[in-house]
């Protein structure tokens, strides 16, 4: 997404600022956008200097967040001038579980079955450890790059990604995917933190 379509979407989303009382005690909502039955929340830790990006079900359920709506939620956060904003010097950014991002879910299984450096038939990578690999593919440039120019006004850029709990399955299991079902097993879902640097 350019930054040209950025104007047009705000108009259409409201982004609003949210009372502590919302988070945990430790927690400060920045920013809320709905995206249809959901509410996506960038919080901030004061304590542990992090940020969280929430994606909450009143109703227990899945989300499935577009990167737009991501893009448009995280530009709103470090872009926001007044109270509460996103103040001091944060290590990470955790957006939770992967598969409330069907974009980046989709993105990982692709790349990973047509990686040489992926298993499929074992379900594995061929010679490092599944958290590295899929921490290696969510840091490719051509993916990082996207989500950058939203921190950018926060001054912030990303130095790496971290994850834990990856699951592997068929591309079945991989959220809203509509391409062709290629055979073997990926990965394609995972808990993630970006690593933060400010500039």
């Amino acid at each position: 997404m350019t930054n040209k379509k950025f104007p047009y979407i705000l108009c259409l989303f409201l982004i609003i600022p949210l009372s502590g009382a919302m988070a945990s005690p430790q927690e400060i909502a920045i920013v809320s956008l709905k995206v249809g039955e959901c509410e996506l929340t960038v919080e901030s830790n004061e304590k542990w200097q992090t940020l969280r990006l929430r994606a909450h079900h009143p109703k227990y359920k899945g989300c499935h967040i577009t990167r737009d709506d991501m893009l448009l939620a995280l530009e709103g956060a470090f872009s926001k001038t007044d109270s509460p904003k996103i103040e001091g010097n944060y290590s990470s950014l955790f957006i939770g579980r992967l598969i409330d991002y069907p974009w980046l879910s989709q993105y990982l299984a692709t790349v990973a079955h047509h990686d040489p450096g992926w298993d499929f038939k074992k379900g594995k990578p061929a010679a490092i450890d599944i958290n590295k690999y899929v921490s290696q593919v969510l840091f490719k440039k051509e993916l990082i790059a996207q989500i950058e120019a939203s921190l950018a006004k926060g001054g912030y850029r990303i130095l790496g990604v971290t994850v834990e709990k990856v699951l592997v399955g068929g591309f079945r299991e991989v959220p809203l995917y509509q391409g062709k079902i290629f055979s073997g097993k990926v990965p394609y879902d995972a808990m993630v933190w970006f690593r933060l640097k400010k500039n």
